[in-house]
């Protein structure tokens, strides 16, 4: 092959029968994500445009590969962090990200959709990557807060005004507060800053558009690579929609009452002292003005508003069990997770029981890579939680969808019943012939925890388990918070590997430190079928070891992070308890509407 069809062969094929233009010069077909690291001093690498609709690489990035220096200037560590030193390393180059694109065929798209929609086309509550940031449903106002917050509506900064402070309310809306050692003016500030937001954001949602400005950050619809455009939902179509790139205005447009200036991207004033007598009821009734708010089509509860953003997956469904996978994809992933690494971790366990020698520290590193395995293996798809623990958290501070909840724990538990099983028959000559000359304690160890020494007390087993997850949990929130310093693409699954391994010499001896209630519950069930019936369930370590130690712990670990380091609105403990009333009183509704309660039902009319 000559070099004129090596390069022909080597960029990511775009479908011609779209007639689409590629959305990135570097990942043809995947958009180019706003996190993905971009250095200033070097030149992007670009891909030339071919006549046959095919792209080749620049002929910079052609000279490297070939080995011939490129004339592009050298450029130092310092300059690719912008001075931002960190422990945990620069961030990836784009040339480091080209590096790792496969060849793609011409037509694969075209027979496999889903693979050119971007990664991020969900939200994925994953231990490999940075967690996602979601909208809670605590924190959109409902319809009839909107409504009562619109008749009652309050001027910029009022509060603060109220106590005599002299604030600017767009400081006030960017979370520029004073230090002060008064709680009542912190509180105050905090408050304004608060509906400032909550009413600019929802503005912009109600009126049709789709990008909102946070922190500096833009947060945009996940749009498919396909330009098929999507369909509106049954109440969106009758709210007034921003046309893109402008439009005139009309009648209509003219006689809807715009937004006031606050509610808009215009920089906000200070507004000054006015007398209350001076101030017109319907003046107050016109600043927090919603367009199509009052129609009828408008849900009750505004976060469909924000969840219909989020638009459907593209799969590729070949054969029957394909639509199967596909609906239960996640669980899958996550079962299989579980039986690799379980499987693995009480091999590992039985090899060094059954020998009758060897380091225990063998164990804890078969444990933590085995976590990396299962972590590499359903981390882009599930997650790989791979602990119920670990699901529960993330449910708690970080909004993972409570729904998939018990689909997750039956995962788990199945994969960790169905590890044992597979562990014990692998094992089942070696473990006869152990039992022939000892008893059955060390084999029923290797499977599950327990008090591994008689001068163990209950509370030292628990603290053991509780403190071993707490610390689990708060690497986990800080290797997802992407404000902090997430590692490389693919690290997080090896950092987590090796704090299991640590948490494991640090924490087994004990009690062999399950931090995870399905791995020790599992196991105990899978003994008892095969006839391990003694003492499994005797010592009441099983329940407040595994479960409530380390499900107490985990809530504790996110605490601690969330309370000490993490900034986002997400976490309950960064916003008031207000949010979490909400959040009751709209999953109160939700269950009501599906239970038909509260709803008249029609009367039985008798045939004559």
């Amino acid at each position: 092959m000559d070099a004129e069809e090596g390069n022909l062969r080597r960029p990511r094929a775009m479908s011609g029968a779209r007639g689409e233009a590629p959305t990135s010069p570097t990942r043809s077909g995947r958009e180019l994500r706003d996190d993905d690291a971009v250095s200033p001093t070097r030149p992007f690498p670009t891909i030339d445009e071919t006549p046959d609709g095919l792209r080749r690489r620049s002929s910079a990035a052609r000279s490297r590969r070939s080995g011939v220096p490129s004339l592009a200037p050298r450029t130092t560590l310092a300059q690719r962090t912008a001075g931002k030193f960190t422990l945990a390393g620069p961030d990836d180059t784009p040339q480091m990200a080209l590096a790792h694109e496969p060849f793609v065929q011409p037509g694969y798209a075209d027979l496999n959709p889903s693979y050119e929609q971007p990664s991020n086309a969900k939200p994925v509550w994953s231990l490999a990557k940075p967690l996602p940031r979601v909208v809670r449903p605590g924190m959109v106002p409902t319809k009839e807060e909107l409504l009562e917050k619109r008749a009652n509506a309050q001027l910029p900064a009022e509060n603060s005004q109220r106590i005599g402070l002299d604030v600017d309310p767009n400081d006030l809306e960017q979370g520029r507060i004073d230090k002060t050692t008064d709680p009542r003016k912190m509180a105050a500030q905090v408050e304004d800053a608060r509906l400032q937001r909550e009413a600019n954001f929802m503005n912009k949602v109600l009126n049709g558009e789709t990008t909102t400005s946070v922190g500096g950050r833009r947060s945009r619809r996940y749009s498919r690579t396909s330009n098929r455009p999507r369909r509106p939902s049954q109440w969106e179509d009758q709210l007034s929609i921003v046309q893109e790139g402008g439009s005139q205005a009309t009648d209509e447009d003219e006689d809807r009452p715009k937004p006031p200036d606050y509610l808009t991207d215009d920089p906000l004033q200070t507004v000054p002292e006015v007398p209350e007598h001076v101030i017109d009821d319907d003046d107050l009734a016109a600043k927090m003005e919603f367009p199509g708010l009052d129609h009828a089509t408008v849900p009750e509860d505004l976060h469909p508003l924000i969840q219909d953003l989020v638009e459907d997956e593209i799969h590729n469904n070949h054969t029957t069990w394909s639509v199967i996978r596909t609906h239960h994809r996640e669980a899958l992933a996550e079962a299989l997770a579980v039986f690799v690494q379980l499987t693995i971790g009480f091999c590992a366990d039985l090899s060094v029981t059954v020998a009758n020698a060897g380091n225990p520290n063998t164990t804890s590193w078969a444990w933590g890579l085995a976590t990396m395995m299962g972590i590499y293996i359903s981390g882009g798809i599930s997650g790989a939680h791979m602990n119920p623990a670990i699901t529960i958290i993330l449910w708690f501070y970080r909004g993972f969808p409570k729904s998939k909840m018990p689909e997750y724990f039956a995962a788990q538990f199945l994969g960790a019943f169905c590890a044992a099983l597979l562990a014990y028959g692998i094992y089942y000559e070696s473990i006869t012939e152990y039992m022939s000359t000892n008893v059955d304690a060390g084999i029923i160890t290797s499977f599950v925890t327990n008090q591994r020494e008689t001068w163990i007390s209950p509370a030292t087993a628990f603290f053991n388990e509780f403190i071993g997850t707490a610390f689990l949990v708060v690497t986990v929130l800080a290797l997802g918070d992407d404000q902090n310093a997430p590692p490389g693409a693919g690290m997080s699954s090896l950092i987590i590997g090796l704090v299991i391994t640590c948490l494991c010499m640090t924490f087994g001896y004990q009690t062999g430190a399950a931090f995870n209630p399905s791995r020790d519950f599992g196991p105990r069930l899978a003994l008892l079928a095969l006839g391990f019936g003694n003492d499994l369930f005797l010592n009441a370590y099983w329940f407040y070891g595994p479960w409530v130690g380390a499900v107490s712990g985990g809530f504790f670990g996110g605490f601690l992070y969330d309370m000490f380091i993490f900034t986002g609105g997400e976490s309950p403990v960064n916003y008031p308890l207000e949010r979490t009333q909400r959040a009751i009183k709209k999953s109160r509704m939700k269950w009501k509407q599906r239970l038909h309660i509260g709803k008249q039902q029609p009367k039985s009319v008798a045939m004559p």
